[in-house]
């Protein structure tokens, strides 16, 4: 028997899961397989297999028992039991005498699942084990890090799983069982692949138990860089506490104030004082708390209007705009989307010069990606769209007294792309947001 790894292309939301399933044997044995569903979702979910509802009515995160079934092929399915998500739909190969978990995460009004094995050997006491499911496909590949609690810093340290997509293989470590030799305690902290500064979630402390294998999933946010984690212990029961979802929010400052005046623009949120930022480079994301506001906002040159009253939601990633060409500036606050659109680039326009009265068009190699995008805006609701991906693509853009084109532009796949207009007279700024 042989595990495998499926990507699953689901349709519905365009989304790209890893899917770890086992293969049958083609024997004749009548020994089961088993399969449980973890719920990682807002809402009650039940398992379909062949279209029939196999394991009812498991709750908002929760796990169900492990329910036998026969050794064979299916057709999988997730669905809330009030219909207020969708869902999709995969095949599933289930091994003789496999175990294997479902995993039903969120992403955006949209149910998913991925199923792996669970096929971890039970650690000697005093140990445990700890693979890694990255089913987030906006959160790109990533590093863990397992250190010693409290954690401070990365610096000088390797991480424990390198570039992870999909499902890692598993590392064996002292486990923080109090009754355990030795009792250690961990610290997991999630990061960017190559990237430690780029942190995307830290676990604080979680209990990894003595002789007992785990699999920490990572799912996807609404902003698409952050992730939310599930500690799935195999075997046995989800306590509560294994579901963390992601508790920090990302926020960067953008200013399109007149260039030539070298203005400075400051902001605190939360108590992190962000970088301070000149036009028309945005600085980086920077993390601050979930439910954190704008506590101040300043230029070095002129005042703002008023201070957004906006709230970072945890999982979010922001841009705080400020534009004008004299003082008092406007600010607004604008919601961020990293998230991907498998086999596009994505792509949008921040118009923060062009004031005729009228919105602004974006034409990517001819193609209309982006129409009406008026003064102040980035087109929300409908502010990012999938274009081609290009090596040198050429983007136009027309309207509202501009006329602008820039050439050569590289939009990867799976790339998230602002298009900022900062100067009427200029040409656009192309930003890789990821």
């Amino acid at each position: 028997m042989r595990s495998v790894t499926k990507i699953l292309l689901c349709a519905a939301g365009a989304l790209v899961a890893s899917v770890l399933t086992a293969c049958g044997s083609g024997n004749t044995t009548t020994i089961p397989a088993q399969i449980r569903m973890v719920n990682d979702t807002t809402s009650q979910l039940s398992l379909y297999l062949n279209g029939g509802q196999f394991v009812p009515n498991v709750a908002v995160q929760t796990s169900s028992i492990y329910v036998p079934i026969p050794p064979g092929t299916y057709t999988q399915s997730v669905a809330s039991s009030t219909g207020s998500v969708s869902s999709t739909t995969n095949t599933l190969g289930l091994g003789t005498a496999q175990n294997y978990t479902t995993l039903a995460y969120q992403r955006n009004n949209v149910v998913y699942s991925a199923t792996y094995t669970d096929s971890q050997a039970l650690p000697t006491p005093g140990y445990s084990s700890v693979n890694i499911a990255n089913v987030s496909p906006d959160a790109g590949s990533l590093d863990i890090y397992l250190v010693p609690h409290p954690y401070t810093s990365l610096a000088g340290l390797s991480p424990s799983f390198q570039s992870v997509q999909g499902l890692s293989t598993a590392i064996t470590l002292a486990s923080t069982n109090p009754g355990a030799t030795p009792p250690i305690a961990y610290d997991v902290v999630i990061t960017g692949a190559g990237k430690p500064s780029d942190i995307r979630q830290v676990l604080s402390n979680p209990n990894f138990a003595s002789s007992q294998p785990y699999t920490l999933a990572l799912t996807s946010t609404t902003g698409g860089a952050l992730v939310n984690s599930v500690l799935i212990p195999q075997g046995i029961p989800i306590p509560a506490s294994a579901f963390v979802p992601a508790t920090m929010a990302r926020v960067r400052v953008m200013s399109a104030l007149p260039v030539a005046s070298s203005i400075a623009v400051s902001a605190t949120v939360g108590g992190v004082t962000l970088p301070t930022d000149y036009a028309p480079s945005p600085t980086h994301y920077q993390l601050v708390n979930g439910g954190s506001t704008i506590s101040a906002l300043t230029t070095s040159a002129g005042t703002i209007a008023a201070i957004p009253a906006t709230t970072f939601v945890a999982g979010g990633d922001y841009t705080i705009l400020v534009y004008g060409t004299a003082s008092p500036y406007t600010a607004v606050v604008l919601v961020d989307s990293n998230q991907v659109i498998p086999n596009y680039a994505s792509i949008r326009v921040i118009n923060a010069a062009a004031n005729g009265g009228t919105g602004v068009t974006l034409f990517v190699s001819g193609s209309q990606a982006a129409s009406d995008v008026l003064y102040g805006t980035d087109g929300a609701p409908n502010a990012y769209s999938g274009v081609t991906p290009a090596s040198g693509a050429t983007l136009q853009l027309i309207g509202a007294g501009y006329n602008q084109t820039a050439t050569g532009v590289s939009l990867v796949t799976g790339s998230v792309n602002t298009v900022l207009i900062y100067d009427t007279t200029l040409p656009p700024l192309v930003i890789s947001d990821r």
